[in-house]
């Protein structure tokens, strides 16, 4: 008992004395600079949205019938940690905008995503003389969980009066990139309760998919350092599989469209400049580009 209260105090007496050694200055640290490299995670809801109902007849040597195909999306979600980099270099300038280049900065993530969705079939038959001699009904539903990549270049337009610094507080993130998916938990392909009265074949998805997403995010900083980034991303184009530019995902009988709901958090990093009360030239340079917001 002795050893591990002197053990105890020791380690408390260590973290007081290296907590000695960051200190806040009398300006809320304006001391550090902000360099162009940080830390992103980002959290959200998934959905995929449904392609359209699908009606028609089915014939046979007997009689007829008519079928009725329902997709319905379903809530998910997903989770994402990676790094965010905003170049140095002054890039195209677009003057009308007041901006210093068009992209404003990239960033990157690994993360974990989980897709949902059902389809309900109802299949109504009738004999020779249009009456109804049967009905069959029956549900398949599914959940992909899948490990993705993604990377995206961003453009930033600043609005409102609201400032950090020099820079304005509020902003509009536009941003196109690539996500790669890897399905390593595929959903049921077969509907639920043992139900085999299909009325159109079935096309699943691959267990790899490369697409070309869009998303468009509203900002806010904090501070210098710190963003918080709501935001939706939807994919614009499928790359693998191939589907003639339609980036909807196919289960069952029907289509899916994926779409996210997130909300990002960027945390710059900071350090003390390396060359006194000036700094290293080039992170001072930075840290003045990212005050003012002049990217």
């Amino acid at each position: 008992m002795k050893i591990l209260c002197i053990s105890i105090f020791l380690l408390s007496a260590f973290a007081i004395s290296a907590q000695g050694a960051f200190k806040k200055s009398s300006k809320d640290n304006d001391y550090l600079v902000v360099v162009n490299d940080g830390i992103q995670f980002n959290v959200g809801v998934s959905y995929l949205i449904p392609s359209k109902e699908l009606n028609g007849e089915l014939s046979s040597g007997t009689g007829r019938g008519v079928y009725q195909v329902t997709p319905e999306g379903k809530l998910g979600y997903f989770a994402e940690l990676g790094f965010a980099h905003f170049p140095k270099w002054t890039g195209i300038p677009i003057k009308f905008l007041k901006k210093s280049r068009i992209i404003d900065y990239f960033d990157w993530g690994l993360g974990y995503k989980v897709f949902a969705g059902k389809e309900s079939t109802t299949i109504d038959r009738f004999n020779s003389s249009n009456e109804l001699i049967s009905t069959s009904s029956g549900i398949g539903e599914f959940q992909n969980n899948s490990i993705f990549a993604r990377v995206s270049a961003h453009s930033l337009i600043y609005y409102g009066k609201k400032k950090i610094d020099k820079a304005r507080k509020h902003f509009i993130d536009n941003a196109f990139g690539f996500n790669f998916d890897y399905t390593q938990s595929q959903g049921n392909q077969v509907y639920n309760d043992s139900y085999t009265d299909y009325a159109l074949p079935h096309n699943f998805q691959g267990q790899y998919n490369l697409q070309f997403h869009y998303s468009l995010g509203i900002g806010i900083r904090f501070n210098r350092a710190w963003m918080m980034i709501p935001a939706v991303e939807m994919p614009l184009v499928g790359i693998h599989q191939w589907n003639g530019f339609n980036a909807q995902l196919n289960w069952f009988s029907s289509q899916y469209w994926p779409i996210l709901f997130r909300v990002k958090f960027i945390k710059l990093f900071e350090r003390v400049p390396k060359c006194g009360a000036y700094g290293d030239p080039s992170d001072m340079k930075f840290d003045k580009k990212f005050r003012s917001g002049n990217f």
